[in-house]
């Protein structure tokens, strides 16, 4: 192996720093569903648990499937058309937003795919509107639809 080689292989293992599953551990450390989904609709970070995580304004669930997104404080979209092993974990989400104080307010709301698009990179998708107020939502997701920054949306 010549000096190069190592050089490369070298950056190679730096790589991994930072990798999130399925391919690397969650962050932080291991705590409770209702931990997380709770931190997360408050905006604050947290660690993990053995089904969820948060990054940055996405919970994902099962180390690849989001979930969730927090649009602003007090305003998150839920994922309707998750895969059928992951509505287990949708439910559960929903379950603790609603501890959380958060009520739902659209069903299938148009402004998901959109808001989908900008932060996730989901094309595809059909999303619930869940928060404490109607008018405060649409007026962040539509904020986030169009690419402007609704508020401090994720710390």
């Amino acid at each position: 192996m010549t000096s190069d080689d190592a050089d490369d292989r070298r950056d190679i293992d730096d790589l991994d720093a930072g990798v999130r599953p399925p391919f690397g551990e969650a962050p932080g450390p291991l705590t409770s569903d209702n931990e997380v989904v709770g931190h997360f609709a408050r905006g604050h970070s947290c660690g993990h648990s053995r089904r969820l995580y948060a990054e940055g304004p996405l919970l994902i669930a099962d180390g690849d499937q989001t979930v969730a997104i927090r649009v602003a404080e007090g305003v998150v979209l839920v994922r309707t058309d998750v895969p059928d092993d992951v509505m287990k974990h949708r439910r559960v989400v929903e379950t603790l937003l609603g501890e959380e104080g958060l009520d739902l307010l659209d069903e299938d709301t148009l402004w998901g795919v959109p808001v989908a698009l900008q932060l996730a990179g989901l094309r595809l998708s059909t999303w619930d509107l869940w928060g404490t107020d109607i008018d405060l939502g649409f007026s962040a997701v539509r904020a986030v639809a169009v690419g402007d920054d609704p508020g401090a949306a994720w710390s």
